[in-house]
């Protein structure tokens, strides 16, 4: 199998529009005899993430399979680990169990559920999907959560999946370290990763154990399209998470104080216009891949150096109609694929 920059593996992920009813089945097709290494399903208001990987299962026999990410707060441990262990045992033995924490919004105003305790929310969902997946008798009580004697019925033929955990702040980067066996990320640039696994490594040494080696990262792609229509969609793209208060506070963490801080306060003003104004081309050429696939495979590079083991590419565009985007994509991941 072919390799991506800098040895990086190279995933897409789905659902991306306009492939998200049965045209994803060509495009998984195409993607895997590109030699593409992983499909990295997403969930937060289009499919949910285990079925798109169940298909994916029956269309690829090779391709790693993950869900990046499944919130914590959305589904009890009990059936977190019933999905993890069907699609594992579909794929034999090809899934990552991606989980975090999601947002306030996703969580609590979409989904109705108490956006609570997050950090222990986490902590607490690990430990019983972990014990559940082992196939033991679960009774176990937590700080968020309580399961009384589940066991998983299931025949097994293949290992439990790793857990891998999404991180952005110090805090979640360093229970990470503490107990996952990978990392997912999002939004951050080649930059501000090494400081994240300082932390995770702090997590890790207080726990006694090695830090988890797997980092994985998902980044928006667009691939030669109009460079003027681009950075304005990518700002309107990027203003939702800047002005809502976890992502604020990352990507201040992360080098981007000045347009954190005059994007929410002109958001919090009532200025939406000023506050997609406040985003700059700094910002959005750091975190998301747009340009030419020369300049995508360069800027590769740099994440697989700065540590990226896995990339799930997003792959969108901005063409006018559904066919012409559909053609798009299909170019792009093509120019992308692993060589």
């Amino acid at each position: 199998m072919s390799e991506g920059p800098g040895g990086m593996r190279i995933g897409i992920t789905l659902p991306t529009e306009p492939f998200q009813n049965r045209d994803m089945i060509d495009l998984v097709r195409r993607a895997d005899a590109l030699g593409y290494h992983e499909v990295w399903s997403l969930e937060s208001y289009t499919t949910e993430a285990f079925s798109p990987l169940a298909a994916v299962a029956m269309l690829s026999e090779r391709m790693r399979l993950g869900t990046a990410i499944v919130p914590v707060f959305t589904r009890p441990p009990a059936l977190i680990a019933m999905s993890a262990m069907t699609v594992q045992e579909l794929s034999g033995g090809r899934l990552v169990l991606g989980l975090g924490i999601s947002s306030p919004q996703i969580i609590g105003q979409w989904m109705g559920v108490p956006f609570q305790r997050p950090l222990a929310r986490v902590r607490d969902t690990v430990a019983a999907v972990r014990a559940a997946l082992s196939g033991e008798k679960v009774t176990y009580q937590g700080k968020t959560l309580a399961v009384n004697g589940f066991r998983l019925d299931i025949e097994r033929t293949t290992a439990p999946p790793p857990i891998f955990l999404a991180v952005q702040g110090s805090k979640m980067c360093r229970l990470a370290g503490e107990i996952a066996d990978g990392l997912i990320t999002n939004y951050i640039t080649p930059e501000a990763l090494p400081r994240m696994l300082e932390h995770v490594a702090e997590g890790a040494r207080a726990a006694g154990r090695a830090a988890p080696r797997e980092v994985v990262c998902r980044i928006l792609t667009i691939v030669d399209e109009d460079p003027e229509r681009l950075s304005s969609a990518m700002r309107r793209h990027m203003t939702p998470y800047v002005i809502t208060p976890g992502y604020n506070r990352f990507f201040a963490e992360i080098g981007f104080e000045r347009e954190a801080e005059q994007a929410l306060a002109a958001w919090t003003s009532g200025d939406r216009k000023k506050a997609t104004e406040a985003i700059s081309d700094r910002m959005i050429n750091s975190i998301y891949l747009l340009g030419s696939a020369e300049y995508c495979r360069e800027r590769l590079q740099a994440f697989a150096a700065a540590g990226v083991t896995s990339v799930a590419l997003w792959f969108v565009s901005l063409a006018r109609t559904r066919e012409e985007r559909q053609a798009k994509i299909r170019t792009a991941i093509e120019k992308l694929a692993p060589r």
